[in-house]
């Protein structure tokens, strides 16, 4: 966070009382934080006319993010904000422009001045998104909900890529709460909302009963009868309305089926498709129907989607195969770019070592540093994403890697660039073009029988604050983590989520965060108590 700030001294009047000062306005408390802020005096107020102004010239591009930020300001506030379109905004309004020739602000950044009036103006509709996010917060902590300090903040990413990895294939969760992440995500500016949509339980593809573990594909498509997991699973349409949640939110849905490893769905729905010589939840990359199926597989799923990127997986695969290995990912990879698509994978590189040569277009989630070093694979050439799992990975209950993630840690020594913060030689520069930024991540390991939807919104709250700010502002001086957990208190929940009830014995001690009423949460989860859905 770059904080800018002039004092204005105004010589009111020369009295022989002295001299009037004015002071100006400090950067509003907001995660992520400003990167700049000049700050004014006196505040903005919003008032029982105030409305929601529109740049007509703009009104198509900014209408469903105009919408969106009417329905939360009520949340927030109790004010129903009319939206009009008019290029003259008068006070008291919110002026949502595409009108901007600011270079510094990039795709997804925006200005901010306040005065009379709020204006938010940006070069895409996402950094319009973010600006009224930044406007719901500020209002959020005034005591009366209709201030906001004036001044003029100018704000933009530091990183590309924001993520979050869900495990959904070995815990299902419905699409109502998929929405909540999505919220929950745009709340602290994150862009990238990552499914993992198939898994099976660990090591089952070496239990002589293989066919009969616990494997879950959660995509259903008649033409795939008896492949979608049993114990849920999303239709095209799920996944349509999903993604036009996301879209309204200003974050991406990153697809991602996991082959030829993590495969035991498919191996059960095809066992003459399993590995003959390594685990059965390994495709046989030497019998020519897997890569018919696996095509076909595509040819269905994939203009399910509309995100630009894809996950293949390609994660831990036997080592003495590296070379059918890597000629299954470029096999993929040709195939996703021939439909306009960029495949991303998680790095396996290092370990999987041959003389067949991946791809350079291939974006690798570095997930642990033996699999896939990071400084090697920007040396080759390749665009990456910090997944690291020693800082990163959440996995619930396991018992290894982190049940909840050293927030504290994060927030006072990590940032995208740093891979591990005992070694140095694993940090690349914090400007090294190759690095689109980071992604945490929940991994079910321990499936659903153990892990509730409220086990895994526990971690994911406490994460969230932290890697939204690491990820859009990198490390700043601005506050001391106490009290930047302070403000993530008080900022709260995103509006218009619905997260679930605690495990209480009664009805009259449900818990209910901020903006939620049990009409939401049913919808969202159902009667969710004690981790099952009645």
């Amino acid at each position: 966070m770059v904080i800018t700030l002039t004092i204005l001294i105004s010589v009111h009047q020369l009295t022989p009382a002295g001299l009037t000062l004015f002071f100006p306005n400090p950067a509003p408390q907001v995660i992520p934080g400003l990167r700049e802020w000049q700050g004014g005096t006196g505040a903005f107020t919003m008032g029982m006319t105030s409305r929601i102004t529109v740049d007509p010239a703009y009104a198509t591009q900014l209408q469903e993010t105009a919408q969106v930020f009417q329905s939360d300001l009520f949340q927030v506030t109790g004010h129903p904000l009319q939206i009009v379109t008019s290029s003259s905004p008068a006070g008291g309004d919110f002026f949502l422009t595409l009108r901007n020739r600011d270079p510094v602000i990039g795709n997804e950044g925006y200005l901010f001045q306040v005065g009379d009036n709020v204006v938010i103006s940006a070069h895409t509709s996402a950094g319009i998104f973010y600006g009224t996010r930044t406007a719901l917060q500020i209002l959020l902590q005034d005591p009366t909900r209709i201030h906001i300090g004036r001044g003029v903040a100018r704000d933009y990413p530091k990183y590309k890529v924001r993520g979050f990895m869900l495990d959904v294939a070995r815990k299902f969760f419905s699409i109502g709460a998929l929405e909540d992440y999505v919220k929950m995500l745009s709340w602290y500016k994150m862009n990238v909302f990552h499914l993992h949509l198939n898994d099976n339980g660990m090591d089952a593809g070496n239990s002589p009963d293989w066919m009969h573990k616990y494997a879950a594909f959660r995509l259903n498509s008649d033409r795939f009868k008896g492949l979608a997991a049993k114990d849920g699973s999303y239709t095209r349409q799920d996944m349509r309305e999903l993604q036009d949640v996301a879209r309204q939110h200003a974050v991406t849905i990153v697809p991602e089926i996991d082959t030829p490893a993590h495969a035991l769905a498919f191996t059960q729905y095809r066992s003459d498709l399993a590995s003959q010589k390594y685990s059965k939840e390994f495709l046989d990359l030497e019998n020519p129907n897997t890569y018919t199926f696996m095509n076909a597989i595509w040819d269905e799923f994939l203009p399910w989607f509309d995100a630009p990127q894809v996950h293949i997986g390609e994660d831990e695969y036997a080592f003495s195969d590296a070379n059918r290995y890597r000629q299954f990912i470029n096999t993929y990879d040709s195939y996703l770019k021939s439909k306009g698509k960029t495949a991303e994978m998680w790095g396996s590189l290092t370990k999987m070592q041959s003389s067949v040569m991946v791809n350079k277009d291939i974006v690798i989630d570095v997930w642990n540093n033996s699999w896939a070093n990071p400084v090697d694979m920007v040396r080759q050439g390749f665009q990456i994403i910090n997944a690291n799992d020693n800082l990163l990975y959440i996995v619930p209950r396991a018992g290894y890697y982190h049940d909840y993630l050293d927030t504290k840690l994060l927030y006072q020594k990590w940032e995208p660039y740093i891979f591990d913060l005992a070694n140095p030689g694993m940090t690349l520069s914090p400007n090294d073009p190759h690095l689109l930024g980071g992604l945490f991540a929940v991994w079910n390991d321990k499936l659903s029988s153990v892990i509730s939807d409220l086990d895994v919104y526990e971690r994911v709250k406490a994460a969230m604050p932290t890697l939204g700010e690491k990820m859009w502002s990198g490390t700043t001086n601005v506050m001391i983590y106490e009290q930047f957990q302070q403000l993530a208190e008080n900022i709260g929940v995103a509006p218009g989520t619905s997260f679930p009830v605690l495990s209480l014995p009664n009805a009259n001690s449900t818990y209910l965060p901020p903006f939620l009423n049990l009409l939401m949460i049913r919808k969202s989860f159902g009667s969710l108590i004690r981790g099952t859905m009645l």
